[in-house]
């Protein structure tokens, strides 16, 4: 079964690596409905917002793939001084798990 990573309650973050995307000068990647996707890319997992994260399924095939990378930024130059994958990922609500 298929679910719909609906992100009402959490607008303002990736659902794949848990990075708040104002935190580094980003817009909301689903908008402030948090049913709009724009289909940018997060600068970190390079996720693209409304496609490769559409639903909790595709959500955790790409978080494995990030992963898979050693967890490497898309954009390093917006890689935060002293970031942590680990304390990151606590911003993915529960149900993106």
């Amino acid at each position: 079964m298929t679910t719909r990573a609906s992100r009402s309650d959490h607008p303002e973050t990736c659902f794949v690596c848990g990075l708040v995307l104002l935190s580094v000068g980003e817009g909301l990647p689903w908008g402030e409905s948090g049913i709009d996707p724009t289909f940018d890319y997060c600068p970190c997992c390079g996720v693209e917002f409304g496609y490769q994260d559409a639903t909790l399924e595709s959500v955790r095939m790409w978080r494995q793939r990030w992963a898979d990378t050693a967890y490497s930024w898309a954009q390093p130059d917006k890689k935060p001084t002293g970031w942590s994958a680990a304390e990151q990922a606590l911003n993915i609500p529960s149900r993106a798990r």
